[in-house]
């Protein structure tokens, strides 16, 4: 028994360690606010189950009364059920979307193949009207799972 527990009577020891847990929202709290959303590394090897304040920013109405976001939709950030996945970008306000996997450029040729006209270049002529190919438009990335702290 450490010294703390033999000079304490059992009422002390638990006003301790309930002062300790209230140190230990706090400090919680302070981290990751509810509302917060965090990269988790899911699928590690050795990585614990998600703790019950989190949940996968699955898209799903969140069920939980001891949640202040009871009823709420989380956001689809991971792109469940077919759902786009998501890069996060900062903003003054939250739940705006915006952007595509994928992108296109529209250019005009001439008849002699130069080309004359591309979109938004200011460049402009009388010709046939070609599209590439869609390409990505994703930087390297690393995957992980969007949660959220919910309680």
């Amino acid at each position: 028994m450490n010294t703390l527990s033999s000079t304490l009577n059992a009422a002390d020891r638990a006003a301790v360690i309930e002062d300790n847990f209230e140190l230990l929202d706090a400090l919680i709290e302070a981290l990751a606010p509810i509302g917060s959303v965090i990269a988790w590394c899911k699928t590690l090897t050795g990585v614990p189950a998600l703790a019950d304040r989190f949940v996968e920013c699955n898209g799903q109405v969140l069920s939980d009364a001891e949640s202040p976001l009871d009823g709420e939709t989380i956001p689809n950030l991971n792109g469940s059920g077919g759902g786009t996945k998501r890069f996060l970008r900062g903003h003054t306000a939250s739940g705006g979307t915006g952007g595509a996997d994928t992108h296109t450029h529209d250019v005009q040729l001439n008849y002699d193949g130069v080309v004359v006209e591309a979109a938004g270049s200011g460049f402009t002529g009388d010709a046939d009207p070609v599209t590439s190919d869609a390409g990505s438009s994703l930087p390297s990335y690393y995957e992980v799972v969007w949660v959220m702290r919910v309680k």
